[in-house]
């Protein structure tokens, strides 16, 4: 047997075949050469006009394809992390891409640091960039991937430009070592949001003095929002939204912090308020009459969905059992 590579990448792919195209000629035109691809493949539907370039990919001896039903966001990267043999484990999805030949050896630059346990670059948005991403750039550069207090709600600022350690990872453009996930155990699969935070919360608790994560902006990721396909977490409906995150902030915070979940109850109804009211506002599918109503509808009926929301989710735990936590790299229960 040939020995393990160095990188695996590993990409999440889900009806998004001509996406998923540009993203592997972008991989294997990489300056670095020690790596794999491992593609998690779910797509319910095939697009005949890129089935023989797609075909012709996949012959590439560096490309090993996964196929699966769709599995969902956190148990498509867990596949993918266990099929993975790399030494360093990069994560892309498929609406994604890296910006240059020199993706893969940004990351592995910070690895030259024994210490260094996880990476994450920086994204900027596809087409034409019209000012700085964020209103105050030095809020962004010094919370970069850190949490809001008390509530430990993560604050992403994925776009901002300095280097620093962190103290978390984000979903796509992150490099973790294989030891690491081995120790800290994969992504929660009982949540379809925010997944990256039921790892943060095990690297916080689990690491050995000096290891850090960093926030490496030469490592640049071009992230596609308007692509169709995927799990249309940008595109779902406001209730949708709001149950999604309504069971992760119970299974995920709950979980890790559940004195601080139950003490502060109302202080999490009210964030989930929050984020759903922006996720109205900033919908660019929306018409300003919609967003008003919207927001409108959801501070109306916003106690009795939670009532509904928490209803479906007794009803889950009484027929299904609570929810797994930190699956193993290697499968094991």
């Amino acid at each position: 047997m040939p020995s393990p590579p160095r990188v695996s990448v590993v990409i999440r792919s889900f009806n998004r075949h001509r996406a998923l195209c540009q993203l592997l000629h972008a991989v294997l035109e990489q300056r670095f050469s020690d790596f794999e691809v491992v593609v998690v493949e779910q797509s319910t539907r095939r697009d005949p006009e890129v089935a023989d370039e797609l075909a012709a990919l996949t012959r590439d001896r560096r490309v090993r394809m996964l196929y699966h039903p769709p599995l969902g966001g956190p148990r498509a990267r867990n596949v993918g992390a266990r099929a993975a043999r790399g030494e360093i484990l990069l994560f892309m999805d498929d609406d994604d891409l890296p910006l240059d030949d020199g993706w893969i050896d940004a990351h592995l630059r910070n690895f030259s640091d024994p210490d260094c346990i996880a990476v994450t670059g920086r994204w900027i948005p596809e087409g034409p960039v019209h000012g700085p991403p964020y209103r105050n750039m030095e809020v962004a550069r010094r919370h970069v991937l850190s949490y809001v207090p008390i509530l430990m709600y993560q604050r992403v600022y994925a776009q901002a430009d300095r280097r620093r350690q962190v103290l978390g990872i984000h979903g796509g453009n992150v490099s973790i070592r294989r030891d690491a996930l081995a120790r800290f155990g994969l992504w929660d699969e009982c949540t379809s949001v925010e997944d990256e935070l039921s790892l943060c919360y095990r690297f916080l608790r689990l690491r050995r003095p000096g290891e850090h994560a960093v926030f490496d902006p030469e490592a640049v990721m071009v992230r596609r929002l308007d692509i169709a396909g995927g799990m249309d977490k940008r595109f779902q409906p406001l209730h949708r939204y709001g149950w999604r995150h309504f069971e992760f902030l119970h299974n995920i915070i709950g979980h890790y912090f559940p004195v601080r979940f139950v003490l502060l109850y109302p202080a999490y109804a009210v964030l989930l308020w929050v984020l759903i009211l922006a996720m109205a506002w900033t919908d660019p599918r929306r018409s300003l009459v919609r967003k008003l109503g919207g927001i409108v509808g959801v501070t109306v009926g916003f106690p009795l969905l939670w009532l509904l929301w928490l209803g479906k989710l007794l009803a889950r735990r009484l027929t299904q059992g609570a929810p797994v936590h930190a699956p193993r790299l290697d499968g094991a229960p």
